[in-house]
């Protein structure tokens, strides 16, 4: 009684933002991760996958059968013309799914031409159907109610794992916390009245902790029978300890049910399995979410500790038909954009209900991937170089140290700067400089001042259609 008592006060605390207690950011202390943290930062581009039953209907992934009134999860009245019958109609996709196209070695190696060097892929969303072979449930891809478990290449997890591993991409493993079709959190006694669970923990703990060995279950068939897995991309932020709530975000301070599932016992067995793992317990804080990852959007400026965009290609996560895509030199531009902050993207592209991608993500993934092996050394291994914007430069510079002399790349926007020049600072310690263009444009004109360089394109550049251009500049740097 007396914790149900605290918890409601907690509650009344977190609501009227009395309180704010997310956890700061924790650099890692294990040397493994810290090390495995160190060359993930320099990846800078990985590839996300959003697929699942849902894909047949070509609706937003899970959010569809969540009671919260959205606009950009409504529910199509043709699936049902109650909640209840568009729940178990939805559920019923599971008896049709049969993605007979599915080339996951075609995948991995547009990724890899695209450039990416990791990829994410979700094995199961918020609707709890699991893309692996669990022992958990018959909600699975691999269970006999799915038309492809006869297919050899039914747990569609492993087989993607080991076709990105196969081509050099370090593979993730994105898990929903939340798990709508679990008994012990959407507990068929009650109605679902949100996203959260319909039950409070303190009140039924047996339940709660047969989702959380449920949860851990699930978690540690991934990390025991899929290889080598190098990132713990965790979802559903909303199930975490109310210790971890920021009430300055608007989202967590509508969370009124404490839904801890000890990250600690997870953790543990996840990097005992899977030495160095990084673990990705996205918008919670603290020592497991070793890098944060804002969604649809880049910062303004370098957050400060290792972070990651997410952001579809697209305009949904999920496979919709007749997708309208990014343009190449959108996705380009964000690129650079991210990087640029010291960051790296995380691009999403989506299946469809036949395991095919469209063929313009194809096109999209092979043209960021033609402009990446002239760029690229601009890109991977890169630090971000802190630089005022100005006019005709694409976000910031990057600078790394190569032997004894420093190079700095300059993202320029062909559009801007046409015939016309751009003066770019550069340090008065800074001697001995030579500057090129990436790719074969030819000399850049350049003229220096103690604290300046003023760059002229080569002619063969000033096209406006071309993606943003890159300026290298190497230099020594005098001691004091």
């Amino acid at each position: 009684m007396l914790r149900r008592s605290l918890e409601a006060l907690f509650a009344i605390l977190l609501a009227t933002g009395i309180i704010h207690a997310q956890a700061p950011y924790a650099v890692p202390s294990d040397p493994a991760v810290a090390a495995k943290l160190e060359h993930w930062k320099d990846l800078k581009f990985g590839l996300l996958m959003h697929w699942g039953p849902y894909s047949q209907w070509g609706v937003v992934e899970s959010w569809s059968i969540c009671p919260e009134d959205e606009d950009w999860c409504r529910r199509r009245p043709e699936h049902g013309a109650t909640y209840n019958e568009y729940v178990r109609n939805y559920e019923a996709l599971q008896t049709t799914f049969n993605p007979v196209k599915f080339d996951p070695a075609k995948w991995a190696r547009a990724a890899k031409e695209a450039g990416t060097k990791y990829m994410v892929f979700t094995t199961k969303h918020h609707d709890g159907f699991c893309m692996f072979d669990t022992r958990t449930t018959d909600y699975r891809i691999t269970s006999p109610n799915t038309p492809f478990n006869d297919d050899p290449r039914a747990n569609v997890t492993k087989e993607i794992f080991d076709a990105f591993r196969a081509e050099g991409l370090w593979t993730g493993a994105y898990f929903s916390k939340p798990d709508w079709h679990s008994p012990d959190y959407w507990w068929p006694y009650f109605p679902a009245k949100d996203r959260s669970v319909n039950y409070l923990p303190t009140k039924h703990p047996e339940r709660w902790q047969q989702f959380k060995d449920h949860t851990y279950t699930q978690i540690e068939e991934l990390m025991s029978d899929y290889g080598k897995v190098d990132i713990l991309w965790l979802d559903g932020g909303w199930v975490r300890p109310f210790s971890s709530i920021d009430t300055r975000v608007s989202w967590q301070k509508a969370i009124t049910i404490e839904q801890d599932i000890d990250m600690p016992r997870i953790a543990a067995m996840a990097r005992k399995k899977q030495p160095g793992l990084l673990v990705v317990d996205r918008t919670v804080g603290g020592e497991y979410e070793n890098y944060i990852t804002p969604e649809g959007h880049v910062p303004e400026e370098d957050p400060g500790v290792p972070w990651e965009t997410c952001m579809p290609m697209g305009t949904s996560w999920s496979w919709v038909p007749n997708e309208q895509y990014k343009s190449t030199d959108e996705i380009i531009r964000t690129l650079v954009s991210v990087v640029s902050r010291g960051g790296s993207l995380l691009l999403n592209v989506a299946p469809g209900p036949d395991g095919q991608l469209d063929s313009t993500a194809y096109v999209r993934l092979k043209e960021v991937g033609e402009w990446l092996k002239v760029n690229g050394e601009a890109v991977y291994g890169t630090q971000a170089s802190a630089q005022p914007a100005l006019s005709g430069v694409l976000g910031r510079t990057h600078t790394r140290r190569v032997g004894e002399r420093w190079t700095t790349y300059i993202f320029l926007d062909p559009r801007v700067i046409g015939s016309g020049t751009v003066t770019v600072p550069l340090s008065d310690s800074a001697y001995g400089e030579r500057v090129s263009c990436l790719g074969s444009f030819g000399k850049v004109r350049y003229a220096r001042t103690p604290e300046a360089l003023t760059l002229r394109l080569p002619g063969s550049a000033k096209k406006i259609d071309v993606p943003p251009l890159v300026v290298k500049v190497t230099y020594l740097l005098s001691e004091f």
